[in-house]
């Protein structure tokens, strides 16, 4: 049966997570944060763990007799990350017909150009202003934008206690945001949200900018992961470095 693990016990998992493929940064933040939940075959000798944040990811032997155990911790509508081959063939027998596939784009941290950072924060038009979001900000920051900017963390109050946001206000709205989606182990997972209205006209290229700006300032690895063609085109303007594309797993039922 698994067993959930709670604070430092997680950080006996740092070697089945260590160099983590993709979403190296919410992988950091459940184990070494305190973020998400997590789960292990074995308390006493980890063979293969779960962590469960915004995604499910999966670390360890695909073939511990464990692994049937975590995956029935699986629920429809998650979405699920394989570190490896022999995981994802696991997987795939284990979920016949229950899931759907699409690709992502995994990054890395590259050497930024902190005077080019700075221009795309200095880029936003008269009458807009950026700033580090506010514990009364947040209502709004995630009704204009989405959610999935804060929703990693237990409450609003810990989201500025651990966390980092940067909002773009212009004509009464959050037109754009970055913000810390998870948080540990010296790492920063990006999550970028633009308000519909305001798609492709550079704001989430400064807000983005700003965050990076204050991960270097703050000895923290910015850690960026691609959904889509435009978010892989932003992180490359901004200096990240891509490791390639990979497949993820949709739980459908």
């Amino acid at each position: 049966m698994p067993v959930e693990l709670q604070g430092e016990e997680r950080l006996m998992l740092k070697p089945l997570f260590e160099k983590y493929p993709y979403l190296h940064g919410s992988a950091a933040a459940a184990v070494e944060g305190g973020m998400g939940r997590v789960y292990v075959d074995n308390p006493g000798n980890p063979q293969a763990a779960l962590a469960m944040i915004d995604f499910c990811l999966f670390a360890g032997r695909p073939d511990a007799p464990g692994v049937p155990a975590l995956f029935g911790l699986l629920r429809p509508d998650q979405h699920v990350l394989l570190p490896t081959s022999a995981w994802e063939q696991t997987f795939r027998t284990n979920f016949p017909g229950r899931y759907r596939t699409y690709t992502r784009e995994a990054f890395q941290a590259g050497s930024f150009d902190r005077e080019r950072l700075r221009g795309f924060v200095n880029s936003i038009p008269a009458g807009a202003e950026l700033r580090r979001v506010r514990l009364e900000d947040i209502p709004q920051f995630t009704a204009d934008l989405d959610p999935a900017l804060v929703y990693n963390f237990t409450s609003h109050e810990d989201f500025i206690a651990r966390g980092v946001g940067f909002g773009i206000r212009y004509n009464g709205l959050f037109v754009s945001g970055a913000s810390s989606a998870a948080i540990g182990g010296g790492k920063l997972e990006v999550e970028i949200q633009t308000h519909r209205s305001y798609f492709r006209q550079g704001w989430a290229t400064a807000a983005a900018a700003a965050l990076v700006l204050y991960c270097l300032d703050n000895g923290l690895e910015p850690c960026w992961d691609a959904a889509n063609p435009p978010s892989a085109g932003l992180a490359k303007k901004l200096g990240f470095i891509s490791t390639g594309p990979y497949t993820a797993y949709h739980l459908t039922g």
